[in-house]
């Protein structure tokens, strides 16, 4: 049987950057893990942080407002915090870096 076509599980550093003080934040925040939880075959270590206490962290990856989101160490620009929309990107991610 030939690999080529197997989906060979991958692992991802996930990182969503909140603020104590932010609505949106907690919204986000579920809408994220829900997402996270459906998906197959992929290792994501998620790792909520708040921008206050990891700020030299947020600073370094250009975190400029909460809620932010990092995917694999990179700053991802999301405009629409929709559940469908998270799992594309991180999809994206993934297949990008099995290749």
């Amino acid at each position: 049987m030939s690999r080529v076509n197997q989906r060979i599980p991958q692992s991802v550093d996930v990182e969503l950057f909140i603020s104590p003080y932010c609505t949106h934040c907690a919204a986000v925040r579920k809408t994220l893990q829900a997402m996270l939880s459906g998906l197959p075959g992929a290792t994501v270590r998620y790792q909520e942080r708040n921008v206050l206490e990891h700020l030299e962290r947020a600073v370094a990856l250009g975190v400029t407002g909460t809620p932010a989101l990092a995917i694999g160490g990179r700053l991802i620009a999301i405009r629409s915090w929709r559940a469908n929309r998270f799992r594309q990107t991180l999809l994206e991610h993934l297949e990008n870096r099995g290749q």
